[in-house]
């Protein structure tokens, strides 16, 4: 029986229960989440991958592939997520999920390793290059080569978290490639390179605006956990009647049923939520959320 684990690091939608869960359709109703933490990578985060009718979030600036356990207050030029504990075993539904289909064959190439986010690192270093963008390419030709495929949806990338060990963060393939020059990532298809606000998603004509509202609020919710989301606020804010419709579904009842929802389901109850995560007022301070709320905390 594997009973390895896996550490995984969510930047948009995966930060939240409504994210996770997606009313029945989402992650949460196919494994077990073992743990949460929140954790911080260098890097730049915006909308930049592409699906049906949608475009979801991706980073940039992520070179470094290196990140750390949040600090007290939020710190410029990082990226803050959630980091999910699985059992390995689970790790393929994650990868299915992104639109990687050979979670399975890694386990089984990766196997003498104690984690693939371990086995993922040592790949990464052995394509290190003085040009950090060329070490991106080369860990994602030397990948494709190790099992025969790439994906042009998104590609595990390791992560080393500072006393934590190692974790997978899911990137979509951009301008840095998918590591099989004829194999063109979503993001080619559709000519996006950089990443987007919510006025240049809003102005295209391949989005649903409901989607795309619904995927953005999956991704304000990470504040709630304290998550600082000021970042995505920024980008949504471009839109002055985008974010009056996101403020209208931001309520309280909402803000209060995200966090017990998070807390029951991944902790079993409020009060391990509250020693992992803090109090609600704090969070919200914290995140960036309370500047956007329409109602005192």
């Amino acid at each position: 029986m594997n009973d390895k684990t896996e550490l995984i690091f969510g930047y948009g939608s995966l930060m939240s229960f409504h994210g996770l869960y997606r009313n029945g359709r989402g992650i949460l109703n196919k494994i077990k989440i073992l743990d949460a933490f929140r954790a911080q990578i260098e890097g730049k985060r915006g909308f930049a991958k592409p699906s049906i009718n949608n475009i979801y979030m991706d980073i940039d600036r992520f070179c470094g592939l290196k990140g750390s356990v949040i600090k007290n207050e939020p710190e410029q030029g990082y990226i803050e997520g959630l980091l999910i504990k699985i059992n390995q075993r689970d790790f393929p539904k994650f990868c299915k999920r992104e639109g990687y289909k050979r979670g399975i064959k890694l386990i089984n190439y990766y196997s003498d390793y104690n984690s693939i986010g371990e086995a993922l690192w040592n790949l990464f270093q052995d394509g290190i290059d003085n040009d950090s963008y060329q070490s991106i390419k080369e860990y994602r030709k030397n990948l494709r080569e190790r099992i025969n495929y790439t994906s042009k949806h998104y590609i595990p990338h390791p992560l080393e978290l500072k006393n934590l060990g190692y974790a997978i963060i899911f990137i979509a393939p951009g301008k840095y490639g998918t590591g099989n020059a004829y194999q063109p990532s979503r993001k080619e298809q559709e000519g996006i390179f950089d990443l987007m606000g919510a006025n240049d998603v809003l102005n295209r004509n391949d989005v649903n605006r409901n989607k795309f509202f619904k995927y953005a609020l999956e991704c304000l919710y990470g504040g709630v956990h304290g998550i600082n989301v000021r970042d995505i606020i920024s980008l949504i804010s471009e839109d002055s009647e985008f974010l009056n419709d996101l403020q209208k579904e931001l309520l309280k009842e909402s803000i209060d049923n995200e966090r017990n929802q998070f807390a029951n389901n991944i902790f079993d109850n409020l009060e391990i939520y509250r020693q992992k995560f803090g109090n609600l007022d704090q969070n919200l301070r914290r995140s960036g959320l309370e500047s956007i709320l329409e109602f005192k905390i």
